[in-house]
């Protein structure tokens, strides 16, 4: 199937794949909504190579032209909104590149130690301070894109990302709206990977039009309420329950995230399941939380 392709002013950078080459014969992590490959990006034999990472989208039906133009399409304009983002805990966009599916596949930087997910798994033992830094950084990359009126739509520990230097990125902003806007039953809005973090508002059926519920900044409150309380306490959302449609079946039914959370600062705990009410209008902005945050690192120094 040929490229799918979206002109704008300001293009965003195209990258040959030529110039890419794989550091593996398989994809480096796999989920959500596809596949992650490390690859080596040589340039010219007078700058040094670098290691990126390649975002490719997985399809499973690929006979269904018209939501997939439509995807392209998203995607090729999210990469267009994230390469004018500059933030220190945003992930870069270094280009677009095509030749790894039927869709554009975005190239960031290579995050050495991998998502937060799989940074607790192996890091159980994290102070207070090292909390509070992470929590600090996340609440700091969704401050600027809410300020930038862009909503992230997928804030899970999968797509927050982390680099040598121990900083956190946000990653996948976006992604899941454009894919199940697309109109293909391919793609998803509430898929596996992300139902545990995700608002019990966000877990309808779609509207009258046949559209996906559309994520909000409250929305997103909630997911980084969520991922708190798994700093803090060490299970994720709904621990308990293993499969997916479970975990929704708790959400539709009024069961809260987090049983009896123990070991857990007491004014922390209550102000992050604020970030939990079921009242929208009862979740902190997220300028909030950056000042709480730095209210509860004053503590401890």
């Amino acid at each position: 199937m040929p490229p799918h392709n979206v002109d704008f002013k300001t293009p965003v950078k195209e990258i040959p794949k030529a110039q890419l080459r794989k550091t593996e014969d398989a994809p480096n992590y796999t989920g959500g909504f596809g596949d992650v490959w490390k690859c080596i990006w040589s340039t010219s034999s007078s700058n040094p190579p670098l290691t990126v990472a390649i975002k490719v989208v997985r399809v499973a039906d690929t006979s269904q032209t018209a939501p997939l133009e439509k995807a392209a399409w998203g995607i090729r304009r999210e990469a267009y909104v994230w390469a004018q983002l500059k933030d220190d805990n945003v992930l870069s966009l270094r280009g677009i590149t095509t030749g790894f599916g039927v869709l554009p596949a975005f190239v960031s930087s290579w995050m050495t130690k991998g998502s937060l997910d799989n940074y607790l798994k192996q890091q159980t033992r994290l102070s207070k301070s090292q909390k509070l830094d992470m929590s600090r950084q996340i609440a700091s990359g969704l401050k600027y894109l809410h300020e930038k009126d862009i909503v992230h739509g997928d804030l899970t520990p999968t797509n927050i990302l982390i680099n040598s230097d121990d900083k956190l990125c946000l990653a996948d902003f976006g992604l899941s709206m454009i894919l199940a806007q697309s109109g293909n039953p391919t793609f998803n809005s509430c898929h596996a990977g992300n139902v545990r973090w995700m608002a019990p508002e966000m877990v309808a059926l779609p509207d009258s039009e046949g559209e996906p519920t559309k994520p909000t900044k409250p929305a997103d409150v909630y997911s980084h309420g969520c991922i708190m309380l798994q700093l803090l306490c060490g299970q994720q959302p709904y621990f308990r329950l293993m499969q997916a449609f479970h975990v929704i079946a708790a959400i539709v039914g009024g069961r809260k995230p987090f049983g009896e959370l123990t070991g857990v600062d007491e004014g922390q705990k209550k102000y992050w399941l604020k970030c939990l009410s079921t009242n929208v209008n009862a979740r902190p902005k997220v300028q909030e939380i950056v000042a709480f945050i730095e209210a509860e690192r004053k503590k401890l120094s």
